[in-house]
């Protein structure tokens, strides 16, 4: 029950209401009102009171009455359009309009999985799940009397990566071999997309994990921006890929140590493994005449010197390292040939002098010359030119001698005969070439030699029995037999 001056109220409206027949109508009597606050249980005291549930579907309860319903209208979120990101809970979007609110709210399509929609007061709210391409919703809100309708165009991407480290941010790699590096950590959302700025090196791929692999096709050393991205945005590191040649192996030079003659070309290709040698270098410098390729690292050239034995290393580089390898050489004259004398026999009388005889030869010019045994005494050999010299002074039978013509590519040999005699018997006499002797008387027939020394004496037909030709050419004895006349020949030698 109300209190009395709501009633009061109530009536007083009610005859407002009632027209013209109280004004004009004869005057009634007075009624009595009752006491409420003493009588609230009486009949006049009922007051009705109206609320909600008194309400029509198209009517609102204003909290003492109901009044017609309003349409729905000017539904709005506030934004046109909004950007999302996958797990990341969004701001709540609540809905603004004019007239009474929507009893009910719709959308279509639906909205991203993870998000929703309040059916009774319209907020939009949630953490999205997945990535979904910008969608145009409607969203609808209606009420008895009407609906209202507004869209919002949502797009969902994915957490941004944030983060990206590779095991190593320097790719070593070997010109022609498969080289690799494994996927990076990636902290934040997945990329599904990834560059590198400049393109990597030809023959390498960057993979849909971020990993890098494939066979070097070119020699470098450069920088490269890696980028990782998805819809949702993007992280860059540094990385740098360096291409070297594979290491130099197994270098050698066929036919070492080498023996080379001056004036005869020569030419020595190396055999090598691993890497392509890109420049060669020797030490020490090579022999005058020879040099060192640097297309295949050959020996090549003409000796143009003498040289001795020596050492050399020669070294094979590239890229991806070097290797050395220790040879030795011999550059050696020409060898001597067709060495002799002329003439290579002395037939020498004593006194002799057989002047400056020189020696011929052919091919490389001897250093040294060499003679055994030594020759007859009288006679001199010049160990630097081969010459000959000398005068015969002693009496030599005939001595066989070799000379030797040496340089560094070797001896030559020729042959020395030499033979010292005396001058030809001369100026020999008896003192007479006729004698008549007589038998058993002892006789001295002396000769006379004017010449050269005899060695022997010799005489034909032998002389008479008792006669003696001495060893110095005189005739003594005693004949003891009676002989004719006859002739002797005496030879001195």
């Amino acid at each position: 029950m109300q209190p009395k001056r709501n009633a009061a109220l109530l009536l007083s409206m009610l005859l407002l209401s009632s027209g013209c027949l109280g004004l004009f109508g004869e005057e009634e009597e007075p009624i009595e009102e009752a006491d409420c606050t003493a009588e609230p249980s009486h009949p006049d005291c009922y007051v009705h009171v109206i609320t909600e549930d008194d309400c029509m579907a198209h009517q609102v309860f204003t909290g003492v009455s109901c009044r017609l319903m309003q349409k729905t209208s000017s539904l709005t979120y506030g934004e046109s359009s909004i950007l999302l990101v996958s797990g990341v809970e969004m701001q709540s979007l609540t809905p603004s309009f004019f007239g009474d609110g929507p009893q009910n709210w719709f959308v279509n399509p639906r909205l991203p999985d993870g998000l929703s929609l309040d059916g009774e007061s319209g907020v939009i709210g949630g953490t999205p799940e997945g990535e979904v391409i910008e969608t145009r919703y409607t969203i609808i809100g209606t009420n008895a009397v009407g609906s209202a309708a507004t869209t919002i165009d949502i797009r969902v991407v994915a957490a941004a990566p944030y983060s990206i480290q590779y095991l190593s941010d320097v790719l070593p790699c070997t010109l022609g071999e498969e080289c690799s590096l494994g996927s990076p950590l990636v902290m934040g959302g997945t990329a599904d997309m990834w560059s590198a700025n400049p393109p990597l090196p030809r023959g390498l791929t960057i993979l849909e994990d971020g990993s890098i692999t494939g066979i070097a096709r070119d020699l470098g050393d450069s920088n490269h921006t890696v980028t990782a991205s998805n819809s949702g945005g993007s992280i860059e590191t540094s990385i740098r890929i360096i291409t070297l040649h594979e290491e130099p192996t197994a270098l050698s030079y066929p036919g070492h140590p080498f023996y080379w003659t001056i004036d005869v070309s020569v030419q020595v290709i190396p055999s090598s493994e691993g890497g392509e040698v890109t420049d060669w270098s020797i030490e020490p410098p090579l022999p005058e005449g020879v040099s060192l390729h640097q297309i295949d690292g050959s020996l090549r050239g003409t000796p143009i010197s003498v040289h001795p034995l020596r050492e050399y290393v020669i070294t094979a580089h590239n890229t991806g390292g070097s290797l050395s390898s220790t040879i030795l050489i011999d550059v050696r004259d020409i060898p001597v040939e067709g060495i002799g004398y002329e003439p290579y026999q002395f037939d020498l009388r004593t006194g002799d002098d057989i002047g400056q005889v020189v020696p011929i030869w052919q091919g490389g010019t001897p250093d040294t010359w060499e003679v055994n045994p030594p020759l007859p005494t009288g006679f001199a050999f010049d160990h630097y030119t081969g010459e000959i010299s000398g005068t015969a002074t002693l009496l030599q039978p005939w001595t066989h001698h070799t000379v030797w013509a040496n340089n560094s590519g070797g001896p030559a040999s020729t042959p020395l005969q030499f033979r010292v005699t005396s001058l030809p018997p001369d100026e020999i006499s008896w003192p007479g070439i006729e004698f008549a002797l007589e038998a058993n008387e002892s006789i001295i027939i002396p000769v006379t030699n004017d010449g050269p020394d005899i060695e022997t004496w010799e005489v034909v037909p032998p002389l008479p029995s008792g006669l003696t030709l001495l060893a110095n050419g005189t005739i003594a004895g005693t004949p003891d037999e009676r002989t004719i006349w006859r002739q002797y020949t005496i030879w001195a030698n």
